[in-house]
């Protein structure tokens, strides 16, 4: 049998999420998300799929060369995708990204909506992006690892969800801030989005912490609001460690402003560049290693 190979490239930003409220009551996945805002980052997640006809199907996906032990969400959305062909396939998906996993960085909703992306445009672009976006915050919602991280990665900017669900189902306002500006964040460590997702005391703190944030947000669009509004929507959960509570304060000694990134034992902050030095040094003294990133304007799109 001749194997015809067929490829897709994409690439999707991450993004850190300030704050946020949880809408989880539509029984139709895609009007499941949450209104917040989050930045999205130059850095990102970037796939690569190959696919040709076989025998039997197989699948392989692999992060950063590595293969990934427990890949659920990637396999989802392989799966929905391939559920529309009627072909045997042979798939193997190679994500590459140089932010940490779990640490509120989205990387699971970057990977999961450049491989959608990617697979799409392997396999004829079938579908159109907005759909194929679709699909990746599906998978997110039903693994609950996250809930807007796909819709604000496939617009870009710092992105304001004013309402609920997939691309083309909730709504945003984008707002794209000046060139110089870039977001200094550093990470101790991961925190489980689903089990934070799964947690109902935390989910009713979150939507009261949450709630009239994104009104503020749009009636201030710029991101020092952004990072004000975060660190009071922090504030209220309070589910700082004692280590990363230490870091921002820190970093308020310093006269910068930051927060928590949501979610992740992580905190964040947006400067213009001639305080970047001295976020880094702040991020650093706290035995964190500072990431410096320009605010991605594009959203996620095929290469």
């Amino acid at each position: 049998m001749i194997l015809t190979v067929k490829t897709g490239l994409s690439f999707s930003p991450c993004q850190i999420t300030g704050f946020f409220s949880i809408h989880d009551t539509p029984r139709d996945p895609l009007k499941i998300g949450s209104t917040g805002a989050g930045v999205n980052l130059q850095q990102g997640v970037t796939t690569s799929v190959r696919i040709s006809r076989a025998s039997r199907a197989k699948l392989a996906i692999s992060f950063n060369g590595k293969p990934l032990a427990h890949p659920v969400v990637s396999r989802a959305v392989v799966q929905e995708h391939l559920e529309r062909s009627s072909e045997t396939l042979r798939v193997n998906v190679l994500h590459k990204g140089i932010l940490p996993m779990g640490c509120g960085y989205g990387t699971s909703g970057a990977g999961a909506l450049s491989l959608s992306l990617a697979l799409n445009q392997a396999l004829g672009s079938y579908l159109s992006e907005i759909e194929a976006a679709q699909i990746a915050h599906k998978v997110e919602v039903k693994y609950k690892t996250g809930l807007g991280t796909v819709t604000s990665a496939f617009y870009g900017g710092l992105v304001i969800r004013t309402r609920a669900g997939a691309p083309g189902i909730g709504e945003v306002k984008k707002v794209i801030p000046s060139s110089s500006l870039r977001v200094v964040s550093g990470a101790f460590g991961p925190i489980s989005t689903a089990g934070v997702l799964t947690n109902s005391g935390l989910i009713k703190r979150i939507n009261l912490c949450g709630r009239e944030l994104v009104s503020l947000q749009v009636k201030s669009p710029e991101t020092n609001t952004f990072i004000r509004l975060s660190r009071r929507f922090a504030d209220c959960l309070g589910i700082f460690s004692p280590r990363l509570r230490e870091a921002i304060a820190s970093m308020q000694r310093g006269q910068i402003l930051s927060s928590m990134m949501m979610i992740g034992e992580s905190l964040f902050t947006v400067v213009g560049r001639d305080l970047v030095p001295k976020a880094k040094a702040t991020i650093r003294s706290a035995g964190l290693i500072p990431v410096v990133s320009k605010i991605s304007g594009h959203g996620a799109a095929v290469i």
